[in-house]
């Protein structure tokens, strides 16, 4: 089975083919995204990472997740499905307007729209806004912002919405492998390389990259002491 992203992964293909043969087929919906993104080179976490991202929220019993970057709706659906509880929620915020459009259309399709709240702007002014109304409250907080380049200005916030014991992701977190050519010094392979320091420099936070597919990392937010 192929892989269903565009983007270059920094795992070997064979094995990455390997891994793919061995995903649990996915339903209509997360299908036809995946078709979707392998058409129109939207950049989706995919199966492999969607599994991951789903075992994590299932298995922290998770009811409010923030995902910051809703694309077609592709990680979102992963997410939300997995929350639990009687008041679970996402919220999941996108820039482009097309894409809340199609998003919304995704959310509506897997059954999960009446406990999606979608926001339409930009994640620098939504985001701290949501971690000051909203401290400390989600379960989760998922970071694949289009613009990598966003990453260390949402840091903070990110951080202080999330509650203890909690967990916040970033995909693309290894750059395909850019983030350790020290020749490369380009925009978003620098503040990709600038916050991955930031969240393994802060103490309240117990982090580690996965090196699947584009990388992405999980950071557990400590209880205070």
């Amino acid at each position: 089975m192929p892989r269903v992203e565009n983007e270059i992964g920094i795992v070997n293909s064979t094995v990455e083919n390997y891994l793919f043969s061995l995903v649990t087929k996915r339903d209509k919906v997360l299908f036809d995204l995946e078709e979707d993104a392998r058409k129109n080179s939207v950049p989706i976490i995919g199966p492999l990472v969607g599994t991951v991202i789903s075992q994590i929220v299932r298995a922290s019993g998770a009811k409010r997740a923030l995902e910051i970057g809703a694309a077609t709706g592709y990680s979102g659906i992963w997410i939300a499905r997995s929350l639990s509880g009687k008041q679970k929620k996402l919220t999941t915020i996108e820039y482009d307007e097309k894409r809340v459009e199609l998003a919304t259309l995704s959310f509506k399709r897997a059954g999960i729209l009446n406990f999606v709240e979608m926001l339409q702007g930009d994640a620098r002014e939504i985001v701290p806004e949501l971690a000051r109304r909203h401290k400390e409250s989600y379960d989760i907080v998922f970071l694949d912002v289009g613009d990598k380049t966003l990453y260390t200005d949402l840091f903070k916030p990110c951080v202080s919405a999330l509650r203890e014991g909690g967990f916040l992701i970033a995909d693309n977190t290894l750059w395909g492998g850019q983030v350790a050519v020290p020749s490369d010094n380009g925009p978003e392979t620098t503040t990709i390389r600038k916050f991955n320091s930031m969240v393994f420099s802060d103490k309240r936070l117990e982090a580690s990259i996965i090196p699947l597919r584009d990388g992405f990392t999980v950071a557990y937010k400590k209880p205070a002491s």
